[in-house]
């Protein structure tokens, strides 16, 4: 009886630690999404946006460790611009988007990313109609984020110091996927255009469309 109780012990913490072995995140690092409507912003504001606004996004992963596929992926950034017909908080089947990765990436690292987003953030994306590359630069200093994608995006964000610095029952959208550590952040600089998607935009003023958190996968 000793022996079964310590054979079922023994299987019991072999299946824990596989299981908890498993749950481990493989990529980690921070997330920027940046939208075509403000999600911290008065109703009145929020309303009158909501119909014929918010239809566009730029997701971006910059990645600070992790593998996928056996590949190793630390420190690179990949950034999705993501299109459809109607709002992106109601609408998901007509979504479209472009992938970009720098020119540095490896063929590997490439097909390594393409397969990580498509695979773990396929809702988000939609339909994937281009995978280009183009030089990257993301910079950090403090709160304020710069991303550049060659000459097609850029996007100058600064994140409120903390989440508690704005107030919950204005912030109208979530982010498009599940990130860690939420907090809402404004853009003076929003710029797109390409010819993979039908939309082109230039912001004009400061809006609160950004949100900056931590992603783990």
């Amino acid at each position: 009886m000793k022996s079964v109780f310590v054979l079922t012990t023994l299987a019991l913490t072999f299946v824990a630690g596989f299981a908890l072995a498993t749950e481990l995140p493989t990529v980690q690092g921070e997330y920027i999404e940046a939208r075509s409507a403000s999600v911290y912003v008065g109703a009145c504001h929020y309303g009158s946006e909501f119909v014929e606004g918010g239809r566009e996004a730029t997701a971006v992963w910059n990645i600070q460790t992790g593998t996928w596929n056996d590949v190793s992926l630390e420190n690179l950034t990949v950034v999705a611009v993501i299109s459809a017909k109607n709002n992106l908080a109601i609408e998901t089947k007509t979504r479209k988007s472009v992938l970009y990765m720098d020119p540095s990436t490896t063929t590997e690292q490439r097909a390594a990313l393409s397969d990580l987003l498509t695979t773990k953030y396929a809702d988000v994306l939609g339909e994937v109609v281009a995978t280009q590359t183009a030089s990257i630069e993301f910079t950090k200093e403090g709160t304020k984020y710069d991303v550049t994608v060659g000459e097609v995006l850029k996007l100058s964000a600064n994140r409120y110091p903390c989440a508690g610095c704005t107030q919950p029952h204005q912030i109208w959208y979530k982010p498009l996927t599940t990130i860690q550590n939420a907090i809402v952040g404004k853009s003076d600089v929003y710029r797109y255009k390409d010819a993979h998607l039908p939309v082109t935009w230039q912001q004009s003023g400061t809006e609160n469309n950004v949100f900056v958190g931590n992603f783990s996968i």
